[in-house]
């Protein structure tokens, strides 16, 4: 039996498969509807389904959802392991308290802070198993395409592992204000939060993650690729009454 975890972003709409509270496959569907999910849930036998969207879902597709398994969806009402109640847990994305559920996971009991880069940047900071602040701020391709959308000349730039701090051109300027002027920003909340906490864990998640982890492997930042996996297949069982909470990723 195999659980389906579901996460549908602004960027992209993902699954992860789990047999034996272990990732068995990961893929993308181009779009949210009922073909797609009959696609990627053939062959399978499916114990339960967990999804977090931050998209808008049709009512026939949560519907159809909830006939091919127990089905949850993360909302802001569902039980979780993290305390909220020093956050306006209403306005929190489900991504966020996803990321926040499987950081808790790792670290029960210590401060933690994920940093996710996606088409935001999000940091979730979780403090004596709080959901105690965090911040927004525009995502690596988000500040890319706004410099080339909002002039006139200005080039769209491509991503790259190695960037510069300063450049020689103009396409190097944007390719360095925006990837290590993006870098700079997670050094200073890093910095400023371990100001605070010194033992805070710091985990770093997302698509963008890989241009950054190597440059911030001197702060002991955690590269988890599977958080959000990690956060969804957990709340799933604490939502859907199922055996453990523990889930290994």
């Amino acid at each position: 039996m195999m659980v389906l975890c579901l996460d549908f972003g602004n960027s992209s709409l993902k699954y992860a498969w789990f047999e034996a509270e272990k990732i068995r496959h990961t893929g993308t569907i181009a779009v949210a509807n009922k073909e797609s999910i009959s696609n990627i849930c053939q062959g399978h036998k499916i114990e339960s389904i967990i999804l977090s969207s931050v998209i808008d879902l049709p009512a026939d597709l949560v519907n159809f959802l909830k006939r091919i398994a127990p089905f949850h969806q993360l909302n802001a009402s569902s039980s979780s392991l993290v305390n909220y109640s020093k956050y306006d847990k209403s306005t929190l994305g489900v991504d966020r308290i996803a990321l926040a559920e499987g950081a808790h996971m790792l670290y029960p009991d210590q401060a933690h802070m994920t940093i996710c880069l996606g088409t935001c940047i999000t940091y979730n900071w979780v403090l004596d198993g709080f959901f105690t602040s965090g911040a927004i701020s525009p995502g690596l391709m988000m500040r890319a395409k706004s410099m080339h959308d909002y002039t006139a000349h200005l080039p769209m730039i491509s991503p790259q592992m190695d960037f510069p701090l300063l450049a020689d051109s103009t396409y190097g300027n944007l390719l360095a204000g925006t990837m290590f002027g993006m870098l700079l920003e997670i050094q200073g909340y890093i910095t400023e939060i371990r100001k605070i906490k010194p033992s805070t864990k710091i985990l770093l998640c997302g698509g963008d993650a890989p241009y950054f982890i190597e440059r911030l492997k001197g702060l002991g930042v955690q590269y988890e690729a599977n958080l959000i996996w990690k956060g969804l297949a957990g709340l799933g069982k604490l939502n859907l009454g199922l055996s453990s909470n523990a889930v290994k990723v």
